[in-house]
């Protein structure tokens, strides 16, 4: 038997808001169906989020359909399980339920397909206790069965709930999906597969590998993988400049834009001292012109106080001296932590000092004194340490 394994399509997915993104994830699934007919497989297994929501657009279905009706009209059953995605989150029917009235495709949760020696089994998606009650007892049903699963596992992303070890043994392969990176394990002695997701739905999915889906032969004893990767992705660039070097890399990446047969995504993130947008905003014109959309980020480096320029310091520490002479030392010891971010630390140090306590608090000086108002009533003197600038604010509050 040789199976098209498909995961991930996300078919209604309106990427940025658009309306070109929402038709690369219809193309790609096209064209994981045209080859499917191409190399004449026995079936084609879904594991889970064909449609991005369970409430799909009218364009989702429509392609959907249309891929469907290629299938059947050659007799390849199209068999699937529910992701979170197309799940739906109350009673409410699948979005997949009208294509299965249709007879489009099968729902492996509600009927297992069996040809000869061959069988697959199918769980949709369930999160917890949930599916451990589900797992729980599940078997193969013939000498060559496959396990198709919605479930992101704990040896492949932190994110995983469950483990290679607490999925049933005695499959000859395991269509997993969920996972939407290309990627093949062992599991209980036999293959597992994640194909990943057939287009790019987050800047997380991009590999060397590209995207795409697999043929599966489970003619032998063990299931062969062999990835087929998808000509119809939309390519992205992404990049990391520094500032100094944006003008002379716009260019560079123009010319690799222009050559490509779709127009690219472009995420470009530029890294500098206090970068504005408005001084970017002049390269996002020049690359719009050979992109669908370009996306710039900012990364604002911080320069340490170890590298920055003795004259530059030495210019604000005068400055200090010139207007706080008696608390010169503390004010540039509490700039330095700033600039280092401990300033937290610093205060608390000073706080705790006793000579903060005693730093005497600079007054404004004048040449001539205030008179004293007739009505006013004498006020003592007040202290000019900063202990007792602090004793008074606080009673005075």
């Amino acid at each position: 038997m040789l199976i098209a394994h498909v995961s991930d399509s996300h078919l209604g997915y309106r990427q940025y808001g658009l309306v070109e993104r929402e038709k690369d994830l219809y193309t790609c699934f096209e064209e994981v169906v045209s080859k499917a007919i191409e190399e004449h497989v026995d079936v084609v297994v879904h594991s889970g989020d064909l449609f991005h929501s369970p409430n799909p657009p009218p364009q989702a279905y429509r392609s959907a359909m249309r891929a469907l009706k290629g299938l059947k009209q050659r007799g390849i059953p199209f068999l699937y399980v529910m992701g979170q995605h197309d799940r739906p989150k109350t009673q409410a029917l699948a979005p997949t339920s009208i294509l299965e009235d249709m007879d489009l495709l099968i729902h492996l949760s509600h009927r297992p397909y069996v040809s000869g020696d061959y069988s697959i089994v199918g769980l949709d998606y369930a999160r917890g206790q949930v599916l451990k009650e589900k797992l729980y007892g599940l078997k193969p049903l013939t000498r060559k069965s496959v396990l198709a699963m919605h479930v992101l596992l704990k040896e492949v992303s932190p994110l995983g709930e469950f483990s290679i070890n607490e999925i049933p043994k005695g499959f000859i392969y395991y269509a997993l999906g969920d996972y939407h990176v290309f990627k093949t394990f062992k599991a209980h002695g036999s293959v597992a597969a994640y194909p990943g997701s057939s287009e790019i739905i987050s800047l997380n999915d991009l590999t060397e590998a590209g995207k795409g889906f697999c043929f599966v032969d489970l003619s032998g004893d063990e299931a062969k993988v062999e990835f087929q990767r998808l000509e119809s992705v939309r390519p992205r660039i992404v990049v990391e400049v520094a500032f100094d070097d944006v003008k002379s890399l716009v260019a560079k990446i123009a010319s690799q834009a222009a050559a490509m047969r779709l127009k690219p995504l472009i995420h470009l993130t530029v890294k500098g001292v206090n970068v504005k947008r408005r001084d970017l905003e002049k390269v996002r014109e020049e690359l719009s012109g050979v992109s669908l959309r370009t996306f710039i980020s900012i990364e604002e480096l911080e320069v340490p106080l170890s590298l920055t320029s003795k004259a530059s310091f030495g210019g604000i520490e005068e400055v200090i001296n010139s207007l706080l002479p008696d608390m010169s030392n503390i004010v540039v010891e509490l700039y330095k932590a700033f600039k280092a971010g401990d300033l937290r630390a610093e205060l608390e140090r000073l706080l705790s000092s006793e000579d903060w306590l005693k730093a005497p608090l600079q007054q404004p000086s004048e040449k001539v004194p205030p008179r004293p108002s007739k009505t006013a009533p004498p006020t003592k003197a007040k202290s000019s340490t900063i202990l007792g600038w602090l004793t008074r604010d606080s009673r005075e509050g």
